[in-house]
């Protein structure tokens, strides 16, 4: 035999204080077995494309999250420094309602600060806004996983198709490196701009001018950015890029990062 419950005898027995004690009693009971079941489901990658899921193209079949998440992603596409704050406050809104979709808007702003470097802060700012929503969201969870599929050790570069991929690997390891870095600055995460300094310099490819640069004025904009103990701390390894086999160029960069102090 089936019971079936209305939605509002739902919320009634989910809200009794018969069923709120058992809840508890239950937790404490078995805290060990939900951690390891929550550790699993947060890290599971969301599914990015879940906007585009429906059972018919037709709007009236599209679930409300599927909607919303659409309407959210609209606005950030539209999102200005002239208009940062009406859709700031729109987008917040529409989220408050449904806030269980706000892992897929947080991965979605991360990675348009990835692709639009140029917009970053502004997407920065309402990233703030957003893990303000719920205090115990774990952005960590989210650059880890960027680190993970960014920061490639070993990219084959013996044909064309190989040096587009170093290439586009570059651009996003130089964008992730300054968003981990300005994410530290707002006090969003903590204790990584110093393996990302490291990360740039152990990426340097000294053999390729163009690649060399990449990095060497990437890590100008990042010191240009942070206390200048920094540049004290990593003068040993600016004094080895300088005298390494690389070109004026990038020697003369490096030469400002160093009278940055």
């Amino acid at each position: 035999m089936v019971i079936l419950y209305t939605e509002d005898e739902l919320k009634s027995i989910f809200n009794s204080p018969d069923f709120l004690s058992r809840y508890d009693s239950y937790k404490i009971v078995n805290h060990t077995k939900l951690n390891v079941l929550n550790i699993f489901f947060t890290g599971l990658d969301p599914n990015k494309k879940y906007h585009k899921i429906s059972i018919n193209k037709n709007k009236k079949y599209q679930s409300e999250e599927t909607t919303m998440i659409k309407n959210i992603n609209n606005l950030l596409n539209k999102i200005t420094d002239k208009n940062v704050e009406s859709i700031k406050k729109e987008a917040l809104e529409n989220i408050k309602s449904m806030i269980h979709i706000l892992p897929l808007i947080i991965d979605s702003i991360i990675d348009k600060c990835i692709v639009q470097i140029n917009y970053m802060d502004i997407y920065i700012d309402v990233l703030i806004s957003l893990l303000n929503l719920d205090k115990t969201y774990d952005i960590n969870i989210n650059i880890d996983k960027l680190c993970n599929k960014i920061y490639i050790e070993d990219v084959k570069t013996n044909d064309y198709d190989g040096l587009c991929e170093l290439n586009d690997n570059i651009d996003k390891s130089i964008c992730l490196s300054m968003l981990i870095v300005k994410l530290e600055l707002n006090g969003i995460i903590e204790k990584r701009i110093d393996n990302t300094i490291e990360k740039m310099f152990d990426n340097i490819v000294i053999d390729i001018e163009d690649i060399c640069y990449k990095y060497i004025m990437s890590l100008y904009n990042i010191f240009n950015l942070l206390d200048k103990s920094y540049i004290t701390k990593y003068k040993d390894k600016l004094d080895k890029l300088q005298n390494e086999k690389i070109s004026k160029k990038n020697k003369f960069k490096v030469m400002d990062i160093l009278e940055m102090v």
